[in-house]
């Protein structure tokens, strides 16, 4: 009886020991999915190429419920994916971005890419620039009062939202057929998001210590399951990105921000206020504010992208006494004095 007790866990022994866990892939077929990502953006009317993203989040989603089944991450060009044989609805993105979030992933008709709105103190600060800040323009166009109080309201009433990444998309339908071996198909992907440039000249340039815009008349957010203008939502809301110091071409000191956007919102009439934040190194602020509507819509600004301001001046008054600290946007910092202190443990 001892014996045959011994020989029966010994059998006991032996099974357990010789199985190993194993991923249920029974009957899946495999795919070879090749992504073609587009990584040419128009800047300043021409192209320029963005490195390829880290990583792809590709996922399949119900054709008939839009439900989401199933998703992998691939290499930037695609991979091989296991999944059972079907009909799918089919989305991958780029999964290396920080400013451009996903949302409501659960679902094809709801998957959203957005950005975060800034803080309630930067956005009260960007106000408070605006409200009271010293008008700056050499050229006092009637109406200018109105546009102000117009970009005033529009910021209060609306999100202001830090400015995306670039999102690069590919969406269809595909079938995954039940053969043997393995099975390719192609998706082509392109980026969401656009990028502008817009430049204003400025007189006494050596005296700003900082810039920063705000636009308004932005989209919010884009639904990726859908084609690119059609994914556009309509909640309104103001971009606000930096702008720097520069040269145009006939070497005029400017004013310049490039920028990326979800793009104008289509589905409204929404003007499009550009409003110049300057902090001078004498610790004053300046603000500039214009309709950039007509410009933003024009054709050939369409086409490079780009919206150059040649009739206006953005005039810094020098300061009586600069400071080094480089104005309320980059203060200046001493170095940090060493202190230790003991920590009881």
């Amino acid at each position: 009886m001892r014996r045959r007790l011994f020989i029966l866990v010994f059998a006991i022994l032996a099974v357990l020991t010789s199985c190993e866990r194993r991923e249920l892939e029974y009957g899946n077929a495999i795919i070879d999915l090749k992504l073609n990502i587009n990584l040419n953006i128009r800047v300043n009317g021409k192209f320029e190429r963005l490195p390829d993203p880290e990583m792809m989040r590709v996922m399949f989603f119900d054709p008939t419920t839009y439900d989401f089944v199933t998703e992998t991450y691939l290499p930037a060009k695609g991979g091989r994916v296991s999944i059972a044989p079907g009909h799918y609805k089919f989305i991958a993105y780029n999964f290396d971005t920080e400013a451009t979030l996903v949302r409501n992933d659960q679902n094809y008709n709801t998957i959203e890419a957005y950005t975060n709105e800034v803080s309630s103190a930067l956005k009260s600060s960007m106000l408070n620039a605006l409200r009271y800040g010293k008008l700056a323009s050499s050229t006092k166009a009637d109406g200018e009062d109105e546009v102000w109080a117009m970009a005033l309201k529009k910021v209060q009433e609306s999100a202001v939202i830090y400015e995306p990444d670039h999102l690069f998309v590919s969406h269809q339908d595909i079938e995954v057929k039940n053969i043997s071996g393995t099975q390719t198909i192609e998706a082509e992907a392109e980026s969401v998001v656009e990028t502008w440039r817009i430049s204003v000249r400025i007189k006494n340039e050596q005296y700003m210590a900082s810039a920063r815009a705000l636009l308004t008349g932005q989209i919010a957010s884009n639904f990726i399951g859908l084609p690119k203008e059609e994914g556009k939502t309509d909640t309104d809301v103001t971009l606000m990105f930096d702008m720097q110091a520069g040269f145009d071409t006939d070497t005029n000191d400017i004013v310049v921000g490039q920028f990326n956007t979800f793009g104008k919102n289509p589905n409204v009439e929404s003007r499009l206020l550009l409003t110049i934040i300057i902090k001078t190194v004498g610790g004053d602020t300046v603000s500039w504010t214009r309709d950039i509507t007509d410009e933003f819509m024009s054709e050939e600004n369409i086409e490079d992208q780009t919206i150059e301001i040649i009739d206006e001046t953005i005039e810094i008054t020098p300061p009586d006494n600069p400071t080094a600290g480089g104005g309320g946007f980059q203060p200046g910092v001493d170095d940090w004095d060493q202190e230790d202190i003991p920590i009881t443990i």
